[in-house]
């Protein structure tokens, strides 16, 4: 019988598509139509930081939810009706008259379709389709938010803007939502299991490495309550605050602050761009931690995104602001890469989701918060400049952390195989 060819890389190539085209131009449209939102909506920067908080807090906090529904239903029929649900959200935005509208349609439904549509999914699917190629499936998948990304930033939203306005660009994202919901649905394996075929393409199930035949111990299999025994995972939760917290908070108001320093629309526009360019290599750079231990890949790129917020301080050249948008890019992109899998590489393939979910259950009381934050801090002093010296801070000291992280262990005593769903 001739053997079939393995579909991993395919299965994580398409849902690189799903996830960059499911993420980016909401998560990004925000913050680059914010100034023409807030002079035709007339919101305020604590009010506008307070939307995009909503925004992350609904998407953290659906995290556990997403990880039980994905265990249940599989992460095609999740990715499906979160790209459903940002038709509605996005179709909603464009035609929104006031703060209100704002917080329900991209606050609310939008968090509701990036929770259930893409992070948590994106990275279970390529943490399921592969063990030894983990990092390099992860920074693959999350690589289609970086690449659409710098699309959104550099040539969709000032275009659409020199054409047009913010509301048809939002319509126009809710349109992109709808084709991401038809190729979730048409095309998106969940494991590689549904079919006939084993993570990394291995011929049958007594080829799986150490990890998937016992767990990393060799003692059992990790599952989240075990999980959520160990420090570990609570350095981790924090050191996802301290890389994540700069990139949302740029996200929102980078734009405004750079313009605050003398750039242009266009410039401050490709600026932004090189960011999120940046970050695509960093995510790519995040697939060294097949060949070293990822936690300390995390705190040599956690000392770029800090350096890189610190030179945003003082930007008023473009080859300073590229430069710190480079680092900023970098740094963050290969720490989103990191944390997935080191909680992979810690806790194993199949507790993978329900940890993870849990992890951004945790982050979404906090680091949601932080942008309304941002914008009060900017309202009372007038920039962003405290905003970015605390940011750096963070970064530095989250940088220290990671270097001193060590795996943990599943314990003394045998614990019951978990079976494959």
């Amino acid at each position: 019988m001739t053997r079939r060819p393995f579909s991993g890389w395919r299965i994580v190539g398409i849902g690189s598509l799903c996830y960059g085209f499911g993420i980016s131009p909401m998560y990004y449209g925000w913050g680059l139509f914010l100034p023409e939102m807030q002079q035709d909506l007339g919101l305020n920067d604590a009010q506008s930081g307070l939307v995009f908080s909503v925004f992350s807090y609904i998407y953290h906090l659906l995290g556990p939810v997403v990880g039980i529904v994905m265990a249940r239903l599989g992460i095609r029929s999740v990715m499906g009706f979160g790209a459903a649900v940002g038709v509605l959200a996005f179709w909603l935005m464009s035609r929104a008259d006031s703060f209100a509208d704002c917080v329900f349609a991209y606050g609310v439904l939008g968090g509701i379709a990036i929770g259930f549509g893409t992070i948590l999914p994106a990275q279970t699917l390529a943490s399921n389709w592969f063990v030894r190629s983990r990092s390099r499936a992860i920074a693959l998948v999350l690589g289609g938010g970086a690449v659409v990304g710098f699309g959104v930033s550099t040539y969709f939203a000032p275009g659409i803007l020199r054409v047009a306005d913010w509301r048809t660009g939002w319509l126009i994202i809710s349109g992109i939502s709808a084709l991401v919901a038809v190729a979730a649905v048409l095309f998106i394996r969940g494991t590689p299991e549904k079919v006939g075929q084993q993570p990394d393409g291995s011929s049958t199930s007594g080829d799986a490495g150490p990890e998937e035949r016992s767990g990393p111990s060799g003692l059992g299999e990790w599952t989240a309550p075990l999980a959520l025994r160990t420090p570990q995972f609570y350095v981790l939760v924090g050191l996802s605050i301290a890389y994540g917290v700069p990139w949302g908070i740029i996200t929102v108001f980078g734009r405004v602050h750079l313009q605050s320093l003398g750039f242009t629309l266009v410039m401050a526009g490709a600026i932004l761009g090189v960011r999120v360019l940046a970050s695509l290599f960093g995510r790519f750079s995040g697939s060294m931690g097949d060949f070293m231990p990822p936690q300390r890949l995390l705190g040599i790129v956690l000392v770029m995104e800090g350096v890189g917020c610190a030179l945003l301080l003082v930007a008023k050249t473009a080859v300073l602001a590229y430069l710190a948008m480079v680092l900023i890019g970098l740094g963050f992109g290969a720490a989103y890469v990191c944390i997935p899998v080191v909680y992979s590489a810690f806790y194993g393939r199949r507790a993978f989701g329900t940890t993870v979910g849990t992890r951004f259950a945790i982050t979404g009381a906090i680091s949601p918060s932080t942008p309304f934050l941002a914008g009060m801090l900017s309202d009372w002093s007038g920039s962003h400049l405290l905003t970015l010296s605390i940011l750096s801070g963070l970064c530095l000291v989250g940088s220290v952390v990671a270097f001193g992280l060590r795996a943990p262990a599943l314990g003394a005593r045998p614990i019951s195989s978990v079976a494959t769903g």
